[in-house]
């Protein structure tokens, strides 16, 4: 029993899934992540008060959030959700595919929107008041594989705009004039 243990043991250090493992857990304490699920670190970078950009790159794609140091990168499944956000704006913008939970910054941060999203079969998915995160997005967790609309109202100004969450869509909505 000891045998196969230590020998277990022994193949996971040289195959090096220990150390990754190790090495995970560091880069997520080291930035204040441990011990959250993917959805948690998710909503914790884009609600990072700090200037863009962080000390660290993370960006999220339709099916997994990517994390990554310069020397180390992580990459976490998003399961079942979607993760949508959104950068209202007036004047002026940035073209963007997947977000950059690191990087991005929206015109309006800390701004009160009203949302609605509406999938194509006319069901209300989401609809809530909501303030922007300090670098100017709105964070939207869907269902995937869903067509659909949001609209988002501020201080009289309306904007509708088509929406998709499939493996091929985008994470980061840019284009969203009011």
């Amino acid at each position: 029993m000891r045998r196969t243990l230590l020998l277990s043991l022994i193949s996971m250090l040289v195959s090096g899934s220990a150390l990754a493992a190790t090495s995970q857990t560091d880069f997520l304490a080291h930035y204040g992540l441990a011990g959250k699920n993917t959805q948690q670190i998710v909503e914790a970078i884009d609600q990072n008060p700090q200037a863009r950009p962080l000390p660290f790159s993370a960006s999220i794609t339709s099916t997994e959030l990517k994390l990554s140091d310069g020397q180390q990168a992580y990459a976490f499944p998003l399961a079942d959700k979607f993760y949508l956000s959104v950068a209202p704006y007036e004047n002026q913008t940035h073209p963007c595919f997947n977000h950059s939970l690191s990087g991005c910054q929206g015109e309006m941060p800390n701004t009160a929107f009203d949302i609605k999203v509406t999938d194509n079969k006319g069901h209300v998915v989401l609809q809530k008041h909501v303030k922007s995160y300090h670098n100017g997005f709105i964070g939207l967790w869907l269902p995937r594989d869903m067509n659909g609309t949001l609209d988002i109202s501020y201080q009289g100004k309306t904007a509708s705009t088509p929406i998709s969450t499939t493996t091929e869509s985008q994470t980061c909505l840019t284009t969203v004039k009011l």
